[in-house]
């Protein structure tokens, strides 16, 4: 047996055991927050974005105490707007990714700081010739949840940051948001 086929074999389960222990299972959480975009080079064309509303679900499910998942799906009404484009009506959008969640949960205190990130997808749609269109996603962020405030509900706030487009229409975006959250589980 090879030392790699040793580490994966036995270590990797001795840690992934050693930070087990009780920890919720899984919690859905509804938020609205801001998409703050920057600037997105279209047709050779640098485009000023405006600011717009986010809606959506996030759902997250830990595998150990310290490690788990997220998955998030957002829609706005009012996404990534060309301000500079008078030809633009209206600029929709959804966003989804799944993310990888390391947690740093506070004893007997009902805080949890958490870190993320993951990839996904950006889409814009409306009026014809939008700037930013479909595109790959990376997300990186943090945030604190506040689980089981009253009985299963709790409270977060999150911070993420979008990089799009790998090789041209690179667009860099910041949300922030609010929610509401449900534990499930233990």
């Amino acid at each position: 047996m090879t030392f790699n086929k040793i580490i994966v074999s036995v270590l990797l389960p001795a840690a992934l055991f050693a930070f087990s222990g009780a920890a919720p299972a899984a919690d859905i959480s509804v938020f609205a927050g801001v998409a703050l975009p920057g600037s997105v080079t279209y047709e050779n064309v640098k485009t000023a974005l405006d600011n717009g509303p986010i809606y959506g679900l996030r759902f997250g499910n830990n595998f150990v105490r310290y490690f788990g998942t997220e998955h998030t799906l957002a829609v706005s009404s009012d996404f990534l707007f060309p301000s500079e484009n008078p030809n633009a009506t209206a600029s929709k959008g959804f966003l989804y990714n799944s993310n990888l969640r390391l947690n740093f949960p506070i004893i007997e205190k009902n805080i949890v700081p958490f870190l993320t990130a993951g990839v996904g997808i950006i889409h814009q749609y409306g009026d014809r010739n939008l700037p930013v269109g479909t595109k790959f996603a990376f997300n990186y962020g943090g945030g604190v949840r506040f689980p089981n405030l009253a009985g299963p509900l709790g409270a977060r706030v999150d911070m993420r940051g979008y990089n799009a487009g790998l090789l041209s229409n690179k667009l860099n975006m910041v949300e922030l948001s609010f929610g509401l959250m449900l534990s499930l589980g233990r």
